[in-house]
């Protein structure tokens, strides 16, 4: 049998080892990057996305959703509460698009994403094609456990978009 040089054995071997730096590197820079980041807001601020002004108007707890229409209130499931965030937007560019994404920011980064609702309310529906500069006020509900209702840290403008932090809006005193 004849002996391999050692240039064929150091090649495969100096390309795998590139090849697990290269993948070490990635999972290492995803980890740092691709982790969700915030910037919240002073209370009653507001924060601009996609050429979009938003403001968080009140963040209220109800026990129910009341039908504006006079139907029966809907109520949360066992344990949960509803959490009623009031967003007020005003569209300067018309060339984009507001993205209706809003989430609710809770304790260790926990996320809850509005809730679709069978009761009519009485504020607007959040529309991406909303008139420039016009303020329209609509609402976001969310469904939270009870135990983290008392320790949320506001409403979340996800825009992916962008590599800028997500702004978090925080009610108002």
């Amino acid at each position: 049998m004849r002996q391999l040089s050692m240039r064929r054995i150091l090649f495969p071997v100096a390309a795998v080892a590139a090849v697990m730096i290269y993948v070490i590197w990635w999972v290492t820079y995803a980890g740092i990057h691709y982790n969700p980041r915030y910037s919240i807001r002073l209370p009653g601020a507001a924060a601009e996305v996609q050429g979009t002004t938003v403001r968080l108007v009140s963040l209220v707890r109800a026990g129910e959703l009341r039908d504006a229409g006079g139907g029966p209130p809907e109520l949360p499931v066992p344990g949960a509460v509803w959490l009623v965030a009031e967003l007020e937007i005003v569209r300067h560019d018309p060339a984009k698009e507001f993205p209706c994404g809003a989430k609710l920011l809770g304790p260790e980064g926990r996320l809850w994403n509005a809730e679709p609702f069978r009761v009519r309310r009485a504020t607007e529906w959040c529309k991406p094609d909303n008139p420039v500069d016009q303020a329209i006020r609509f609402e976001s509900i969310f469904l939270v456990p009870a135990r983290y209702a008392d320790k949320l840290v506001g409403v979340a403008l996800v825009d992916l978009g962008t590599a800028e932090r997500t702004a978090v809006l925080t009610p108002p005193v």
